[in-house]
């Protein structure tokens, strides 16, 4: 059993009637609107049970306390609210944040990951948290369309891009009020690992780009780690087969996001890929105690990182677009 101590923090419940919606910026409004949340609430599958999913379907792969946490982790719910700008009133933003109680890859009490679905007269797209807080965009037609959503990484929690077909989509997602409330409790949690750690991003929306990042302060391994799977998406949009397109991808984040000129980065890169290879995505021989860059260089050249069937899988319905602007 994994320990959750911030229970009471993550499950907060204020009355209706106490919950307001103040934690914003000067020039934009806030508020709960049910109905427009659950209209533009993107599609999304494997919310609800794609950790149990994955721990039932490579029980015996992955490691012992990885399977643990995944069959310990809930679902708490979607909270939402509606920002809009005084500047550009016909533009606004849902903001919505999917919270668990526990995340088993890496294993830390308390998950929120966000999706901000921006509206406005000609078109709607959404800013989803890809890995880590790595923001990426997805463009909407009008309508949605219901085919092309979000489907969320099991135990990541992060999400990516993809065909979802009908009975794979999540159901009765019921959205809760994101209030001051339900923000000043995460925000206020003692230790810093379960701690909502997105502020400015969440009271200004409208100052988010993508790619960039929803953290205020993103370190240098988060910035890594931002490179290193952008290398792997760009890899995906270019080679027809996954298998092929992921491992060439992580060849590539190692010389653009790493480079003999900046070793220090190698933590974040092997972190990034230890946890790939925890979720099974991958298969690589990664061990906790240390890695050099002669055996990285011999892991890449010589074939010792694999994609998995399930790696495959997921990333063969992965809706792709042209990156190289990016």
């Amino acid at each position: 059993m994994v320990e959750k101590k911030y229970s009471e923090f993550l499950r907060v419940s204020p009355r209706p009637d106490e919950m307001t919606f103040t934690e914003h910026v000067s020039d934009v409004t806030v508020e709960f609107d049910q109905a427009l949340l659950t209209e533009y609430l993107p599609v999304t599958s494997g919310v609800k049970g794609g950790d149990r999913a994955l721990a039932e379907t490579l029980g015996g792969v992955i490691p012992e306390s990885t399977r643990q946490a995944l069959l310990d982790t809930d679902f708490i719910g979607v909270y939402g609210r509606v920002v809009q700008s005084q500047e550009t009133p016909d533009l606004i933003c849902l903001q919505y944040l999917y919270v668990w109680d526990y995340q088993a890859v890496p294993a830390h009490e308390g998950d929120y990951e966000p999706i901000y679905v921006y509206v406005d007269k000609r078109r709607q797209f959404a800013i989803y948290d890809l890995v880590h807080y790595c923001s990426r965009k997805l463009d909407f037609e009008l309508p949605i369309s219901g085919e092309i959503g979000l489907r969320m990484i099991p135990g990541w929690h992060s999400f990516l891009p993809g065909y979802i077909s009908d009975d794979s989509q999540d159901r009765n997602l019921k959205i809760k009020p994101l209030s001051d409330q339900h923000l000043r409790a995460w925000w206020s949690i003692p230790e810093e690992t379960p701690r909502l750690k997105i502020v400015k991003h969440l009271k200004d929306p409208f100052q988010l780009e993508a790619p960039g990042h929803f953290a205020d302060a993103p370190d240098e391994n988060a910035i890594t780690m931002c490179c290193t799977f952008l290398e792997i998406e760009k890899a995906l949009a270019e080679f027809e087969d996954p298998k092929v397109a992921i491992v060439e991808g992580i060849k590539r984040a190692f010389t653009e996001c790493v480079g003999l000129l900046a070793l220090y980065k190698i933590g974040a890169y092997m972190q990034l890929l230890k946890e790939m290879n925890d979720i099974g995505m991958i298969k690589a021989p990664i061990s906790d105690t240390g890695i050099d860059l002669v055996s990285i260089g011999n892991m890449l050249r010589d074939g010792f990182v694999s994609v998995t069937k399930v790696g495959q899988d997921f990333f063969s319905k992965l809706y792709t677009r042209d990156l190289k602007e990016e």
